[in-house]
């Protein structure tokens, strides 16, 4: 009974931490979408709400990476901009975004949002029953959301 009450209290806090990575990636998506233009202090500012989401639990181990990816004639993704939570831009301007986008959202000519989530998350038994169940301490959770800018064609960060 014990060991089913601990992997419910695992799966559970697992089920619940993956909902809040999905919200945190939709959340920036949709505020970067909402901008024509953004600088890198408004996005600093917008990467606190992962932090907000997840309370009362620590986000030390929450990146989230929020570009904006345009589409050549032929549909082919380019970076314009990205912006890291732990700082500084994660994926290179001008190159293909390291993730798989969606046929549906690469039409010609047409710029979306991309916000990728990534958590780290360790279970509160974490490495209590490693030594007899073979598993990792740390769970990787992560989602993405694709947007299409609303108040213009390619949301801006000039200092990005």
């Amino acid at each position: 009974m014990l060991i089913l009450l601990i992997f419910m209290e695992e799966a559970s806090g697992t089920l619940d931490h993956n909902r809040k990575v999905s919200r945190i990636a939709n959340s920036v998506a949709d505020l970067v979408a909402q901008g024509q233009t953004v600088t890198p202090a408004d996005l600093k500012a917008m990467m606190h709400i992962g932090g907000k989401i997840l309370d009362p639990y620590p986000d030390t181990n929450l990146e989230t990476i929020v570009a904006s990816v345009t589409f050549d004639k032929k549909g082919n993704p380019a970076v314009d901009w990205s912006y890291s939570s732990k700082g500084g831009s994660s994926w290179p301007k001008g190159s293909k975004p390291p993730i798989e986008l969606p046929d549906a959202v690469a039409k010609p000519l047409t710029s979306i949002v991309v916000t990728q989530a990534n958590l780290k998350y360790a279970p509160p038994f974490a490495g209590i029953f490693t030594d007899y169940f073979a598993r990792d301490s740390l769970i990787d959770l992560s989602d993405t959301f694709y947007l299409r800018p609303r108040l213009t064609d390619t949301v801006k960060c000039p200092d990005c």
